[in-house]
């Protein structure tokens, strides 16, 4: 089977460049910081569509996305990655509650596992996982990032990305 062609498409956003991956089928499949990148080939459609509703998230005008997602991961991931994207927009959850979701209370590290191999940053949403004490742990993206994200979303003013 041959691999599937992934289209790309770059944005600029208030924390850094954001590069979507979709495949031909139209399917979401990275979302990813990056600095000074440049895309390669032309943007299909859905990556289009997605960087725009990106950019609306980052605006504040979009809370949720509507985007055919197809990340690829273990059974297990595909299961904690789809109890993120039911985390609320401007909310947060733990490792432990959603490992108790998913049957498994004992299971909080390998959800945060999981969570930190995500390859479909903000859609969905690691960045509102957070430690069972409150504490905001880690982020693949930046620490920083996460925080601001978090701030974003609460309607506090983020700080600049040149104050990271």
């Amino acid at each position: 089977m041959t691999k599937e062609l992934d289209f790309q498409a770059l944005i600029r956003s208030p924390i850094g460049g954001v590069r979507v991956t979709t495949n031909r089928r139209g399917a979401v499949v990275s979302v990813v910081f990056v600095d000074d990148e440049i895309a390669e080939g032309e943007p299909s459609d859905a990556a289009i569509a997605a960087a725009q509703q990106l950019e609306e998230y980052f605006a504040g005008t979009r809370r949720e996305f509507d985007l055919v997602l197809s990340p690829d991961g273990t059974d297990f991931e595909k299961r904690v990655w789809k109890e993120l994207v039911n985390i609320p927009f401007g909310a947060t959850d733990t490792y432990g509650a959603i490992a108790g979701r998913l049957g498994d209370p004992g299971a909080s590290r390998a959800v945060g596992v999981a969570n930190a191999r995500n390859p479909i940053a903000v859609i969905v949403p690691c960045h509102r996982v957070i430690g069972a004490d409150g504490d905001l742990t880690g982020y693949a993206g930046g620490l920083w990032r996460k925080k601001w994200l978090l701030a974003h979303e609460v309607g506090q003013q983020p700080f600049d990305f040149a104050e990271r």
